[in-house]
């Protein structure tokens, strides 16, 4: 089934409260350490732009999610990889569904093409720099 433009948007949206969600969990057990301190303001960033972007075409932003915190690994390497998983398959979800949705939507693919780069690549290879740095190898999908 195809998605529209504000779908993907929202979806988009989805994303970035997730990944919030995993860097907050981080935070709460390890203190604000690399790089989920960083990883976590450029998270609240994507979903404020998302928001901006929904406002502007007459749409309220829906609730963020109350969830429970993601379960988390017992070290530190193994939550960059944790988080380096999830935005490989955040990147995937970009590719696949959320930006052929918003093409030639001038705004909206801007924006959404902002994200995903500021992912694949900003966040992708922090996480993969300090799982590394923590001895925990990469993804295979991420090489």
């Amino acid at each position: 089934m195809p998605v529209t433009t504000d779908a993907a948007i929202r979806a988009a949206l989805d994303e970035a409260w997730r990944a919030a969600a995993i860097a907050e969990a981080v935070i709460a057990r390890f203190g604000p350490v690399m790089p989920f301190r960083n990883l976590l303001m450029s998270d609240y960033l994507h979903a404020a732009t998302l928001i901006r972007l929904l406002a502007a075409r007459g749409f309220s932003a829906p609730e963020r999610p109350v969830a429970a915190p993601p379960a988390l690994p017992e070290d530190l390497s193994a939550a960059c990889r944790m988080a380096a998983d999830g935005a490989v398959a955040a990147i995937g979800c970009y590719e696949g569904r959320l930006l052929p949705a918003v093409r030639g939507d001038p705004d909206a693919e801007a924006v959404l093409m902002r994200l995903h780069d500021a992912l694949r690549h900003v966040q992708l290879p922090t996480l993969l720099h300090w799982a590394e740095m923590h001895g925990c190898p990469a993804p295979a999908a991420a090489s």
